[in-house]
């Protein structure tokens, strides 16, 4: 009998423990505000090992760029009433095109987007690009991994077409989340939308927690810390994890799609990049920096990234 309650006692205790450290993990990677450095966190840095330097140095770099430009700062109410932030960069002369920018994970308008900005001004664009739920100075608590930020990136189109008309031709770019979050939005965007670009989006936020796992040796129990994560996640930020799967949406997407990714990407694996274009049933096409890793593809590559955007924007943006 003891070596029974014995047992039970361990068990409970193991799966206390488990819990706990679901709830610290999911803190660690949904909430908004900073918390002590969790499990998540510490996963992320291993993963990382410095690989995000080059870029954070180029977004510094063309931000310079961006500060000295006359940006419109725009708030828009999203339907969960939170207030979101838009920044938006007209084109010199009058134009009826806008690129429409949505940010990675845990960034903000002034991160990835910046190496943007110049290149869509360059071509005669407006470019505009906001800060997603709980990111930036954007309202919001939880993170939504696609769901949340393709349903308000759903609302700036709306915005765009009621203030500058009909007639407008949209561009949707997004890197990492964000190109998780323009592959879920694909299958459910307007006709004014034309094209859009996809860097090295995941397939769903599961794919990509499991992936992260078993990356620095955490196999096992990988599923059972992602299904206690989302089960805090359905109580505390209202959304189930699973509905971040993005395979649907680009089946039947209403536009085409240019899928990039790093060859090297480790973090968010170039497979994941490679599945979304196979199964994409638009018209579509492929850019692979084999050397790039997360989200750098631009770096590695800058004229070849460049050039392909030029390709793929004159062939379907008409």
């Amino acid at each position: 009998m003891k070596k029974l309650f014995g047992l039970a006692a361990a068990a409970g205790l193991g799966a206390a423990a488990m819990g706990a450290l679901a709830l610290h993990s999911y803190l660690d990677v949904m909430y908004k505000e900073t918390i002590p450095k969790g499990p998540m966190k510490r996963m992320q840095d291993l993963m990382d090992n410095g690989d995000m330097i080059p870029l954070g140095n180029m977004c510094e770099e063309s931000m310079k760029w961006v500060d000295e430009q006359p940006i419109e700062h725009i708030d828009l109410l999203n339907d969960r009433d939170q207030i979101l932030k838009g920044y938006l960069l007209h084109a010199e002369e009058e134009s009826k095109v806008f690129a429409v920018f949505s940010h990675g994970y845990r960034g903000s308008w002034r991160g990835d987007s910046a190496n943007f900005y110049k290149y869509y001004h360059d071509k005669g664009y407006n470019f505009l690009s906001t800060d997603h739920t709980s990111a930036g100075d954007s309202g919001g608590d939880w993170v939504g991994f696609d769901y949340y930020e393709s349903q308000d990136m759903l609302k700036w189109l709306d915005y765009l077409i009621e203030r500058f008309g009909d007639d407008i031709k949209i561009i949707l770019h997004g890197v990492s989340m964000g190109a998780a979050t323009v592959c879920q939005m694909a299958d459910k965007i307007p006709p004014q939308v034309k094209l859009i670009v996809a860097d090295c989006p995941f397939t769903s936020a599961k794919d990509e927690f499991i992936s992260v796992a078993n990356g620095v040796g955490i196999k096992k129990t990988a599923p059972y810390i992602y299904k206690g994560m989302n089960e805090i996640n359905k109580r505390l930020a209202g959304y189930d994890l699973g509905d971040t799967d993005v395979r649907e949406s680009v089946k039947n997407a209403r536009a085409p799609m240019l899928f990039i990714h790093g060859g090297s990407d480790d973090f968010v694996p170039t497979r994941m990049g490679q599945e979304l274009y196979e199964i994409c049933t638009a018209e579509k096409d492929q850019f692979i920096v084999p050397e790039a890793k997360h989200a750098d593809s631009i770096v590695y590559d800058t004229e070849g990234y460049y050039a392909k955007l030029d390709e793929f924007i004159g062939k379907y943006l008409k």
